[in-house]
């Protein structure tokens, strides 16, 4: 009966040392802005200026042409194209073609980039 009880106790003291190392298993989660996939098997590098420009146009947070607006026909045609590069989870929600005259040339150069280096095509 006392060999029973000090196996019992030993037992408990053993769970109560190990509970807290299990709640450290989840948690993995921070809160940091995407990053563009690292393309370390070719060697090219990121403009990371051209990538950030790009990821504000695209998450809207660039302000509206104000001056001589830009050819809106000719930049549909161009954010058409990159709204078929988006994968069909994202393109559901976004829909770029609502720039179309709202932004400058290097802001839609730069948009480009940014869903090309944020969503490669898969092969």
């Amino acid at each position: 009966m006392k060999n029973v009880r000090s196996q019992l106790v030993l037992l408990a003291v053993a769970g109560t040392l190990v509970w807290p190392f299990g709640s450290f298993a989840s948690g993995s989660y921070t809160s940091r802005l995407p990053q563009p996939p690292s393309k370390a098997g070719t060697g090219a590098k990121v403009d990371r200026a051209k990538f950030d420009l790009g990821q504000k146009v695209y998450n809207g947070k660039t302000a509206p042409v104000e001056t001589s607006a830009p050819n809106a026909t000719a930049q549909r045609v161009r954010l058409e194209a990159v709204q078929r590069q988006l994968p069909p989870k994202v393109a559901v929600k976004k829909d770029l073609t609502t720039l179309a005259g709202k932004i400058t040339d290097e802001q839609l150069e730069a948009l480009e980039y940014f869903v090309k280096e944020r969503y490669p095509a898969s092969k």
